[in-house]
C-alpha cells in the first residue's frame, strides 16, 4: 500500500488510471472514499490520486496540535512521492481550503483548481466540532454520522442511495480517533486565505450546492479569482460530489474542456 510521509506523518493514498495528475483532496469529516464516483469518471483520462487526510482513512491520526501548513505538506509528500510536475488539482471542503493554500505557495506544480463546497474565507467557528469530536474519544460513529447528515440536501439522506452512502462513509469509524479529527479542525479553525487567492492565475472552477452552507463564502471568494467559474448544483447540499455525481462530473468536464485540459472527452 502506497504512503508518503511528512515529519514522520504516514500519508495513505491510492492511484487510479494513467495520464495526467488529477490530485483530489477530501473532506471532513470523509476519507478518500468520497471520491468513488470522479475516481470512476476521471480515471478513464486521469492518474487520479486520492490521500487520505491525517485523521482519516489509513493515514496516521496524530492527536497533538500542528499548523494548518502541515496538511499542505502532507499533501506535497503525496506529489512528491508519485512525481507529480504538473497536473490538476481538487479538494472539497476542507480539501478545497488546503488547496488553496497549496496554489497560493506553490503555483507552478498545478495548471487548475476545482473546488467542491469550498472557500478561502474564514468560516463559522468550528469549537462546537472541536468540542464534539473530542468528547467521543475513539467512539466517533454515531457523531460522525450526524455530522456527516448536516452536509447533505435534507431530502437526499431520506433516500436508499443516500443511506447507503452515509453508512459506506461511516465503515472505517472505528479506526478513527476524536482527538485527531478535533486537532485537523483546529489546525484550520482560524485560517482565511482571502488575500492569498486573489494572486491565483490558473483556471479555477467552484462548485457547490444548493443548499451549501458554504454558498456564501463561495460567492465572496470567486469575487477574488481573476480566471475563475462558478457552478451551483440543484438540490444538492454540501457533498454534491456525492448527491449529484452526474452534475458535478459534467460540470468538471465542461470546465477541462473550456480550458483545454482535455479536450477529447466529448
Amino acid at each position: 500500500m502506497p504512503y508518503a510521509i511528512n515529519n514522520n506523518i504516514r500519508v495513505f493514498y491510492e492511484v487510479t488510471g494513467e495520464g495526467r495528475p488529477l490530485v483530489l483532496l477530501h473532506a471532513n469529516p470523509c476519507s478518500n472514499r468520497m471520491w468513488l464516483y470522479q475516481i470512476a469518471t476521471f480515471s478513464q483520462w486521469f492518474r487520479v490520486i486520492t490521500p487520505d487526510m491525517r485523521a482519516y482513512g489509513r493515514s496516521d491520526k496524530p492527536t497533538t496540535p500542528y499548523p494548518f501548513c502541515e496538511l499542505v505538506d502532507d499533501v506535497l509528500a503525496v506529489c512528491e512521492t508519485e512525481n507529480v510536475k504538473s497536473g490538476i488539482l481538487a479538494g472539497a471542503s476542507m480539501g478545497s481550503k488546503i488547496a488553496f493554500q497549496l496554489l497560493a505557495e506553490n503555483s507552478g506544480i498545478f495548471d487548475a483548481s476545482v473546488h467542491i463546497g469550498g472557500n478561502a474565507l474564514r468560516g463559522k467557528s468550528y469549537d462546537d466540532r472541536i468540542k464534539g469530536y473530542e468528547s467521543v474519544g475513539y467512539k466517533v460513529r454515531s457523531y460522525r454520522e450526524t455530522h456527516l447528515t448536516e452536509l447533505f440536501a435534507l431530502d437526499f439522506i431520506k433516500t436508499d442511495l443516500g443511506k447507503y452512502l452515509i453508512s459506506m462513509l461511516l465503515n472505517d469509524s472505528e479506526n478513527l480517533s476524536g482527538r485527531a479529527i478535533a486537532q485537523l479542525f483546529r489546525s484550520f479553525d482560524n485560517v482565511d486565505l482571502l488575500d492569498k487567492i486573489s494572486k491565483l492565475d490558473k483556471p479555477t472552477l467552484i462548485l457547490n450546492g444548493e443548499f451549501d452552507s458554504s454558498l456564501p463564502g463561495a460567492q465572496n471568494t470567486i469575487k477574488f479569482i481573476p480566471k475563475s467559474k462558478h457552478v451551483i448544483i440543484k438540490n444538492a447540499g454540501h457533498l454534491c460530489a456525492l448527491e449529484k455525481p452526474d452534475l458535478v462530473n459534467a460540470a468538471i468536464k465542461t470546465f477541462f474542456c473550456e480550458n483545454n485540459i482535455l479536450p477529447h472527452i466529448f
